[in-house]
């Protein structure tokens, strides 16, 4: 069995010619509109710190991405279901794209852990017009590490798991993604999280290009 994993990762190395690493921080507010309604503001930034494109030498150095700001308005359907619908846009390269975002989420909790699926589809745009459009699964698992509820000044864990599809000019692509993270619930209304963010797409090409980025989150409730 050892003998196995390892030469599936001697695989994946060989045929994982590309890949990115860096880090993403994001600060997101979350406000009440009303009785029904709900605002989450996301600001988030994204920096690679290495980088290899296929044939090319593996570079480290530091460099800027992009950063997105993002506005959600959501609204409950019931106790466990939530819809909403967005904005984005995107400095990256000197060129801003726009977002159209649509969600639905659902949320269970149980015991000792909470299980939440959320289904999302978001069309984006330049000025030469539709750039990409994409669907995206998330399923997520969140559990306090001290009794049966995330109280203040308690730790917690939640792993969330990817799945993305996107198409763009034609062509499409698949990418599968796992993110554990670590969280500290500071006050009942503030709490920060520090996870990985780990991907891998193009699974149709002959090379998978990796992801692989350290994220630090700050969540706000007013």
């Amino acid at each position: 069995m050892c003998r196995l994993i390892f030469f599936c990762l001697l695989s994946c190395t060989a045929l994982c010619q590309t890949y990115r690493a860096g880090t993403t921080n994001q600060i997101n507010l979350n406000f009440k509109v009303g009785k029904a309604l709900k605002l989450n503001t996301k600001l988030e930034s994204r920096q690679i710190l290495s980088q290899k494109e296929i044939d090319n030498s593996p570079s480290h150095r530091f460099q800027y991405e992009r950063t997105d700001l993002t506005l959600l308005l959501t609204t409950k359907l019931s106790v466990n279901n939530t819809i909403g619908g967005g904005y984005m846009i995107r400095l990256e390269e000197n060129t801003y794209y726009h977002r159209i975002i649509q969600q639905f989420n659902n949320v269970r909790k149980f015991e000792w852990f909470s299980v939440a699926h959320r289904v999302l589809a978001d069309e984006t745009f330049t000025n030469n017009g539709l750039s990409s459009f994409r669907i995206n699964y998330r399923i997520g698992i969140q559990k306090p590490l001290n009794g049966q509820y995330i109280d203040p000044k308690e730790f917690y864990a939640k792993v969330n798991n990817d799945f993305l599809g996107t198409w763009s000019h034609g062509e499409s692509d698949f990418e599968i993604g796992i993110l554990p993270a670590l969280g500290y619930t500071a006050t009942a209304n503030n709490k920060i999280e520090l996870g990985v963010d780990y991907r891998v797409n193009e699974l149709k090409k002959n090379s998978i290009a990796q992801q692989f980025w350290v994220t630090l989150g700050w969540f706000i409730s007013i």
